[in-house]
């Protein structure tokens, strides 16, 4: 389950072109936010909604600046199917998830 997330920095937008070099981490935040990502790729939102509230962070925070597999969470569950799951955080995002979907 630890592979699911490769970083997890916050305060920079996961589609910013900055490079952030990677920071400790309290290994109990990192827990939560590996919890996150496999709620993501689960595809339930209730789940994904549990994981976040457990994580103490905002959602838009998550949604920002959280990395699964070297992926933001929107384009990480659509290359997973996790449609519901993507359309939640992409909504949290302000990203036309369809657009993305195109794209990809």
């Amino acid at each position: 389950m630890k592979n699911l997330v490769i970083a997890s920095v916050f305060g920079f937008s996961a589609l910013s072109a900055t490079s952030v070099s990677a920071e400790y981490m309290d290994p109990s935040v990192e827990k939560k936010l590996v919890k996150v990502c496999a709620a993501i790729k689960s595809d339930s939102r209730v789940r994904l909604h549990m994981a976040i509230k457990r994580s103490g962070i905002k959602p838009r925070e998550l949604a920002k600046g959280l990395v699964c597999n070297g992926y933001d969470p929107v384009t990480y569950a659509a290359l997973n199917n996790a449609n519901k799951t993507g359309v939640l955080m992409a909504k949290k995002l302000n990203v036309d998830y369809q657009e993305l979907l195109a794209k990809l």
